[in-house]
């Protein structure tokens, strides 16, 4: 990413290619190695840039799965995550994410594999972080009711329950979950929630926890662009890469 200057982006958001799981490029490439150690050694040599070009305050969310090979669950994202602290990042969160629609599996002899792990990692503890609230039980509820005059010319409306205090969000985000902080902490007109669908929700929650309007976000695997639609749709302004045109 030698077009980026260091130091210039907020925030980075992205799901590299898994190992051993599809083949993207001809010949291999990241993903394709040879053994996992191979490929987790290659990941975090790869996101060594990501380093240079992020702000002293900003964040780096990493989505990684798992691979079996041979029976074996590897453990891959906990290994990559240690070879980034290794490299100098701080890890500040590890969130579970999971997901709504997870690959189903015919295997009689270990239970499905349901979530992923998203990481958080930074450069430095004075990362720029937006408290997020969700609310106090995700459920939706009726608002108390208003005064009678309220109600003239006016239809009665069911809306997301937004309280005005709320706890700190967890690191388990279940649709539930990231569909409440969405709607707790994007300042909207009210009526209109947010077009992303899930699971655009999941990059939904990062970019308005660690940036402003304006604020510059990368993503160095950017696939259909999910993260650049979402980016741009709440304000900020967007750098992707990717290996092929989609």
């Amino acid at each position: 990413m030698d077009e980026v200057e260091d130091k210039s982006v907020d925030l980075i958001f992205t799901s590299p290619p898994y190992w051993n799981k599809r083949t993207y490029v001809e010949g291999g490439g990241l993903g394709n190695e040879a053994t996992d150690k191979e490929y987790v050694s290659n990941l975090v040599s790869h996101l060594d840039d990501c380093y240079r070009v992020l702000k002293e305050e900003g964040s780096f969310f990493l989505v990684l799965g798992d691979t079996f090979h041979n029976g074996n669950l590897l453990n891959i994202p906990h290994r990559v995550a240690i070879g980034l602290q290794d490299h100098g990042w701080l890890l500040r969160n590890t969130i579970i994410w999971k997901k709504t629609n997870p690959k189903p599996t015919s295997s009689k002899s270990n239970l499905s594999q349901t979530y992923e792990y998203i990481f958080h990692f930074v450069r430095s503890l004075g990362y720029k972080y937006r408290h997020t609230l969700a609310p106090m039980k995700h459920e939706y509820q009726v608002h108390a009711a208003p005064r009678h005059r309220e109600l003239i010319n006016k239809k009665m409306k069911m809306y997301p329950y937004i309280p005005r205090d709320g706890k700190n969000m967890g690191d388990y985000w279940s649709e539930d979950v990231v569909t409440s902080a969405v709607a707790s902490n994007l300042i909207t007109d009210g009526e209109n929630e947010h077009p992303a669908p899930f699971p655009e929700k999941i990059v939904t929650v990062p970019i308005l926890q660690t940036t402003d309007e304006g604020d510059m976000v990368l993503d160095p695997f950017m696939g259909t662009g999910t993260t650049g639609r979402v980016a741009n749709e709440l304000g900020r302004s967007f750098i992707g890469y990717d290996i092929r045109e989609f």
